[in-house]
């Protein structure tokens, strides 16, 4: 962990949690993308997701973004943190992995994970790296589109869903040493990782942050079929009804993990 203090400059508020611009007056962290899960002021702690992008590291500047969607005092978290410093306690693990010689990045990201994927837009934009963002939306309209649009304008495109052939035709498209990253629903993400794999992607130039619990799976070496992944170490095959001792390796090719004859 890495705990910095700051101090808020600027803040705007969207519909699903605000962003603040401000100054480190104390710490700093190694990550051009952080992240922390609570926010202290004075001895009061708020626990919320929260993510913070270095903008200028001369000046000590970081935009921070709150995400409040299950928080429902965010007009107080706000007033309580305006004029004083507070605390945040950043991970040392970093969800974005950003490499010097990244060219190009495509962006799929469904609506309800948009709010918390502008630190990465934002990261991507000022180290002027060129980026395609395909947001899965009904609707074309909303307090966070519009702020995307003033700052990278015809770079934002809309799908109407992620499984269809236009997806496909998307990933299909991209230039060789295109990266991706993918935000949304685990059923999506898992989606749309096969089609890139289908489409050339390898696993090294994918990442992706789910929201939501994942729905994690067995695969019985047996029957072949998929069960759900209990929170114990022995299941009894929802199929063929073998018992099987559930294995720490997780196959990315079956997405799940390996669940094993039980021997006795």
């Amino acid at each position: 962990m890495n705990t910095i203090k700051c101090l808020i400059q600027e803040e705007r508020t969207f519909d699903k949690g605000f962003m603040a611009e401000v100054k480190v007056v104390e710490g700093s962290i190694p990550q051009l993308i952080g992240f922390a899960d609570q926010v202290q002021c004075n001895d009061t702690i708020y626990h919320l997701p929260i993510q913070l992008v270095e903008t200028y590291k001369k000046d000590r500047k970081y935009r921070i973004f709150f995400s409040t969607s299950a928080y429902q005092e965010q007009k107080r978290l706000i007033d309580q943190l305006r004029y004083q410093i507070f605390e945040l306690n950043v991970s040392d693990y970093s969800f974005f992995q950003f490499q010097p010689n990244d060219r190009k990045i495509l962006l799929l990201i469904d609506e309800s994970a948009l709010f918390e994927s502008l630190a990465i837009i934002d990261l991507l934009s000022l180290k002027k790296i060129e980026t395609d963002i395909y947001i899965k939306t009904e609707r074309q309209q909303g307090e966070i589109i519009d702020y995307l649009q003033s700052k990278l304008h015809s770079n934002i495109n809309f799908l109407s869903s992620s499984g269809s052939q236009e997806a496909y035709s998307i990933l299909d498209d991209q230039i060789i040493g295109t990266k991706l990253f993918i935000s949304g629903p685990w059923p999506m993400i898992h989606h749309i990782k096969q089609m890139a794999n289908a489409a050339g992607f390898t696993d090294e130039e994918i990442q992706f942050k789910g929201i939501g619990r994942k729905k994690e799976k067995v695969f019985c070496v047996k029957c072949y079929s998929y069960n759900r992944k209990p929170n114990k170490n022995e299941i009894t095959c929802e199929h063929c009804k073998t018992v099987l001792d559930v294995s720490n390796h997780f196959s990315k090719r079956l997405d799940a993990y390996l669940g094993y004859i039980h021997v006795v």
